[in-house]
């Protein structure tokens, strides 16, 4: 690799401007901490209503005209390869890091190749688990949209044949996040392991920590000062399992008639959700604050005894429980996807078979009924996550897969 700063491409399908999410997040704080290490880092993504390009800590992003945002459209895919090459001859990039399959255009027509510029692909999830995923939600949530689930099990398997297998065979190296990710990939994409790296992500510490109750947000959720709180943040879409949750609560709330229950977040299962709160006569136990931003949410975990992650998501860890951990809350999750790269049960959080709600309700009670032992697996996870989990450390073994592909 040669000495000296390098100029990084970034290609994604979204940026925290375009809304939060944990890939959004997690692109910007990796661009971020490479800036501070002295490298550049440019950003192509999708459209903007309002803006065209901006810089943000230091990150230079630039949004495709003509594109949906968000999306991997065929306007992204024909407009793409063209707006990285503009960028590219402006300011030589040295190295493309591709976001999930972002960069897929740009592979498909071997530009990495006939421009010499190497292409890192980092998978934050792959078809299979998107396939796993709808699996589990046939299961366990169930709806009259299952013909849905079924039409879009049909296209993450074309997805996989089409994009990408593509996108993996073309990058020049592949960064994946999770033990779990590592084997998965291994198996199903025919990566060499000279090709492949793991790369755990990293969050900001410094925002979440450990903290005392706040007794005014208490006053306001209308909690009562002895009331055992139990914490979900999430969209509020089907594959996150928050009807697991509520569907578990009233199993909780006959050995532990104090516990309450806030659901932080919205999204379109925002009405179904209210409806069965109402349906199971739970609407005192239950709170939905709604959307709460970012620098606010520590102070949530601050308040709650426990962190519920009943996902039905086959995928990466979600960044929130990591804020938990980060927090010294005990997390109770699904045990799926890469969930055990992050919680070993019994140790630093407590795991629950995939859609079992009776399951769910007894570890929630475990955690309630044993606060020193609750307490303790939550100081384990802190020091889990500020050692392994740290922004810096994925900078920096990001920075040694570039460096093994240059």
């Amino acid at each position: 690799m040669r000495e000296g700063p390098l100029h990084i491409g970034f290609v994604t399908r979204a940026m925290p401007a375009h809304g939060r999410g944990g890939m959004e997040d997690h692109t910007l704080a990796l661009a971020a901490g490479l800036v501070e290490r002295g490298h550049h880092v440019t950003v192509v993504t999708t459209g903007h209503p309002d803006r065209e390009a901006e810089t943000t800590k230091g990150v230079e992003i630039h949004y495709v005209r003509g594109t949906s945002p968000r999306y991997y459209s065929w306007g992204w895919w024909r407009k793409s390869p063209g707006a990285i090459l503009e960028l590219h001859e402006r300011r030589p990039f040295d190295l493309l890091h591709s976001q999930s399959i972002g960069a897929y255009a740009f592979l498909d027509r071997r530009l990495n190749v006939k421009r010499h510029l190497p292409t890192v692909l980092t998978l934050h999830g792959t078809p299979y688990d998107e396939v796993a995923s709808r699996v589990n939600i046939l299961a366990h949530s169930p709806s009259l949209g299952a013909s849905i689930e079924v039409f879009q099990i049909g296209s993450w398997v074309m997805k996989y044949l089409w994009f990408y297998l593509g996108a993996v065979a073309r990058a020049d190296g592949v960064i994946v996040t999770s033990d779990e990710q590592e084997r998965l990939v291994r198996r199903i994409f025919f990566v060499a392991s000279d090709r492949l790296f793991k790369v755990y992500n990293g969050m900001d510490h410094d925002t979440f920590t450990p903290g005392a109750p706040d007794e005014a947000l208490r006053q306001e959720l209308g909690l009562a000062p002895d009331a055992r709180v139990l914490l979900c943040v999430a969209r509020f879409a089907r594959d996150k399992g928050l009807d697991q949750v509520v569907r578990a609560l009233p199993d909780v709330l006959r050995a532990e008639p104090r516990a309450r229950l806030l659901l932080v977040g919205d999204g379109a299962e925002r009405g179904r959700l209210v409806s069965l709160v109402e349906r199971l006569g739970l609407g005192d136990r239950v709170r939905f604050p709604g959307y709460v931003p970012f620098v606010e949410l520590p102070k949530y975990f601050n308040l709650c005894d426990a962190f519920i992650n009943a996902t039905l998501r086959r995928n990466g860890y979600d960044l929130t429980m990591l804020e938990a951990m980060a927090c010294e809350k005990l997390v109770v999750s699904s045990d799926v996807g890469s969930t055990p790269t992050l919680i070993c049960d019994g140790v630093d959080g407590l795991l629950v078979p995939v859609g079992d709600r009776r399951a769910l309700a007894a570890r929630i009670l475990e955690a309630l009924r044993e606060p020193e032992r609750t307490r303790e697996l939550g100081r384990r996870a802190r020091s889990k996550v500020t050692s392994r989990f740290t922004v810096p450390r994925m900078v920096e073994d990001t920075l040694n897969a570039y460096r093994a592909v240059l």
